[in-house]
């Protein structure tokens, strides 16, 4: 798939799944606040959380769409990384607030007015969420896109999420409002684990962490023939983009075009062998003709 190609599905994913998040958050926050139960504003306010990382996204693909130039020679696809950050400070930040409503709440209670449309709106909402975290998340792992994949795992914990607020609406009718309280602070803690599964991938990719074991690389190279050794591998990168650099050894006695066309056979064989690898970068370094495993 080209990259034009990979940025156009992306976003098309994302346009489409931001307008069933509007729904489904406006719905809650707005009859959540008409029947004053925290538990669903919390969850509409997680559900808006997801309304703006998809426009995060769109912004970021839009951006990491951009070819190379001369500030940027290898592209621009680390804003995509970026967004994925940005989402997961957003929902950080998003379950603060939460637990400050709900600990207004336990200070001041007020009683909620549970009738039969808040459990209607939440469990349409609970299928739209289903539908969308199965769609992202499916469409995230073909493309091998972050953005789509840290966005589905957002997505993911919205469906815990409303499980747990039609429990809080049934314990609620049963008298029991302190649950209320107690599960809008339980989905604060959801939204933080949601935000850590986010962030941590997506620090590795900026800090330039491995991408594949050197040992594999290695072991795959050092079987092509007239490689006598190979070493100093790394890779970096993302997913759907990975780079590797490493060295092999050759025969000091191996012609120049020689030497060309064998770098250029263990690029294309590496690129096949290994999901996601794009660039490979080969240092050539000429040596007596007896195979090593260094």
């Amino acid at each position: 798939m080209s990259y034009d190609n990979y940025y156009n599905n992306v976003k098309k994913t994302l346009i489409f799944i931001l307008i069933l998040n509007l729904i489904v958050a406006f719905s809650k926050v707005f009859y959540g606040y008409y029947t004053n139960v925290s538990s669903m504003i919390a969850d509409g306010i997680h559900s808006l959380g997801d309304s703006l990382s998809n426009v995060i996204g769109i912004l970021a693909i839009y951006i990491s769409s951009k070819p190379p130039d001369d500030t940027h020679p290898y592209g621009h696809e680390k804003f995509e990384t970026l967004a994925s950050i940005f989402i997961s400070l957003l929902l950080f930040s998003m379950s603060l607030k939460i637990i400050t409503n709900s600990y207004n709440k336990l200070l001041n209670p007020t009683l909620p007015n549970i009738n039969i449309y808040n459990f209607i709106i939440m469990i349409l909402t609970l299928i739209i969420n289903f539908f969308v975290s199965v769609y992202e998340s499916k469409k995230g792992k073909e493309l091998k896109s972050e953005i789509l994949i840290s966005d589905s795992v957002h997505t993911q914990s919205d469906i815990y999420v409303s499980i747990s607020v039609l429990v809080s609406l049934f314990t609620i009718k049963m008298g029991f409002i302190i649950l209320d309280i107690i599960i809008s602070f339980i989905i604060s803690m959801l939204i933080i684990k949601a935000s850590f599964e986010i962030l941590i991938p997506a620090i590795k990719v900026l800090c330039d962490g491995a991408m594949i074991d050197a040992n594999h690389i290695h072991d795959f190279v050092i079987k092509i023939d007239k490689v006598l050794y190979c070493n100093n591998i790394r890779t970096h990168g993302k997913e759907n983009r990975i780079r590797v650099d490493l060295t092999i050894g050759v025969d000091k006695f191996l012609t120049l075009e020689s030497t060309h066309l064998l770098s250029h056979y263990i690029e294309d064989m590496i690129i096949l062998e290994f999901n996601g690898v794009k660039e490979v970068i080969i240092h050539i370094e000429p040596c007596d003709n007896r195979k090593t495993d260094s």
